[in-house]
């Protein structure tokens, strides 16, 4: 967190949270939504945020509360984020076998995979959970592996937990768990997507 939003959290303690501001969609990309109606229309994107300065400050301050509710420290008031997909989106790094989240930090650790029944892949990492862009799916398909199979060889229809997957660049094997149709991501992996700030 930067210095001068520490320092304005200590002079202004008590200024109320605000939401619908801000979502952060699931290619991790920031959207600015002007009237304040975010959680009220989560159909509806909001614009882009693309400021090279603003982004910078966003992904510096990004953090998470005891309940699950993400947001940005902004100075001394939070703005709490809606969440299209997940908390945390990762890609591929430049060197194609890391895994960085949107906020530009390297991803070290892996702590568990989760596989979907539509076929989209969230993990458990230090920093919050997170989902893998869409886009990265086919480039893990032959990484991703257990001694003996790999995800193509999962059956989607199926529920299930499997130990022992690793990645090259995460050597450390942890486990897989396969949801079932009905599996809430949210839920499971203690997010909120629609958050909320407390009564006043």
């Amino acid at each position: 967190m930067d210095t001068a939003v520490i320092e304005a959290m200590k002079k202004w303690p008590n200024v109320p949270a605000v939401s619908g501001y801000l979502s952060l969609d699931q290619s991790g990309h920031w959207r600015h939504h002007r009237a304040g109606d975010a959680n009220r229309y989560p159909e509806q994107p909001g614009e882009r945020i693309t400021h090279p300065g603003l982004l910078a400050f966003f992904n510096r301050n990004y953090q998470s509360d005891e309940q699950g509710r993400w947001f940005i420290q902004n100075g001394p008031q939070r703005v709490y984020v809606r969440l299209d997909a997940a908390p945390l989106i990762v890609s591929l790094a430049q060197d194609l076998l890391h895994l960085q989240d949107h906020t530009g930090r390297q991803v070290d650790t892996i702590q568990a995979w989760y596989l979907s029944a539509q076929g989209t892949l969230y993990l458990r990492t230090p920093a919050g959970p997170a989902l893998l862009s869409g886009r990265d799916i086919a480039a893990l398909l032959d990484q991703l592996r257990s001694a003996d199979q790999g995800l193509d060889s999962l059956d989607l229809g199926q529920p299930c937990h499997y130990e022992g997957w690793t990645l090259p660049a995460y050597p450390d094997a942890c486990p897989l768990t396969v949801w079932s149709s009905c599996v809430s991501p949210a839920r499971e992996l203690a997010y909120i997507v629609l958050p909320e700030p407390d009564p006043t």
